[in-house]
């Protein structure tokens, strides 16, 4: 009796594999609710689970939506290693770079939404995933549809996912690409951005002389979509400024730092006088490029 009184008021089910909770789901009609976590090292992952996740008030909210799935990367050495194996591939999977992550999936693991961070309250907690029942509801009912109507519902259920977190709903995007010859979304050019700067970044990862890299920036930039030139061009001018050995070396990479951020027109003109500023004493830029080779070495 004592240990009764002691144990919480409600004691969810986390489920550790995801097909599991996958099949779960679709047998009780649920979204399944993800909890990326470093159980035993992250304070504010800690904090979610004691103060929301764990509470009634949640359990009230959740149960009747969710199938609970927890993903943790703890510190302990005796944490099953197969386990944490299969955890950390699904952080991969999913984007989830920093703790807590919550991420809500279908029953076919497609992501819908979910929130990054600490929340203090079921409430602010509800309020994405709510959201993210909406997203859901929209997939489904674009299962029973077909043609534009069909595209046009998967988009609208595209768009209203988080931006942050379509990195894990690539399987919608190849399917809205699929049925949009057209490109009538933007999505199929999207990709196209993106996977030219995941081949840039390979590309450069590979090359181990500042000369190569120059090379190989100029060659990319000839076939660059205009999204991703002012990227480009400011990785040309950080390697540039940082081998700078003259005042002339910091002056050209200043060039090339000007031509890249006017090409981004996320650029404030704060920023460009900012810079103006630091790069009308060349030669105090290039001590500090001295200095900081110095330290590195």
């Amino acid at each position: 009796m004592a240990l009764v009184a002691l144990a919480p008021a409600w004691a969810a089910e986390w489920m550790t594999d995801l097909e599991a909770a996958k099949a779960k789901a679709a047998a009780e009609n649920k979204a399944v609710l993800v909890d990326f976590t470093g159980s035993d090292w992250c304070g504010w992952c800690i904090r979610l689970r004691k103060q929301v996740l764990d509470t009634p008030a949640f359990e009230q909210y959740a149960k009747d939506k969710f199938v609970f799935m927890e993903v943790d990367v703890p510190r302990n050495p005796k944490f099953d290693k197969e386990l944490r194996a299969r955890n950390e591939k699904l952080c991969d999977q999913y984007g989830v770079d920093g703790f807590p992550t919550i991420l809500v999936l279908t029953p076919q693991g497609d992501v819908v939404g979910g929130f990054n961070g600490y929340t203090p309250s079921v409430a602010e907690a509800a309020a994405p995933l709510d959201a993210a029942l909406e997203v859901a509801a929209l997939l489904r009912k674009a299962d029973s549809q077909q043609g534009a109507e069909q595209l046009a519902t998967l988009v609208q259920a595209y768009k209203a996912i988080p931006a942050e977190m379509r990195s894990g709903a690539a399987g919608l995007k190849a399917r809205i690409v699929a049925l949009d010859p057209q490109d009538t979304s933007g999505l199929r050019h999207q990709q196209a951005v993106e996977d030219q700067r995941a081949e840039f970044q390979r590309t450069l990862a590979a090359v181990a002389f500042k000369a190569d890299a120059i090379a190989k920036i100029d060659k990319a930039l000839e076939t660059a979509y205009p999204e991703n030139k002012p990227g480009m061009m400011q990785v040309k001018f950080q390697i540039l400024l940082m081998s700078a050995e003259s005042v002339e070396d910091v002056n050209a990479a200043a060039a090339v730092g000007r031509e890249a951020m006017a090409l981004d027109s996320s650029v404030t003109p704060a920023e460009k006088q900012k810079f103006e500023a630091t790069f009308a004493d060349p030669e105090t830029v290039l001590k500090r490029m001295q200095q900081l080779r110095n330290r590195k070495k």
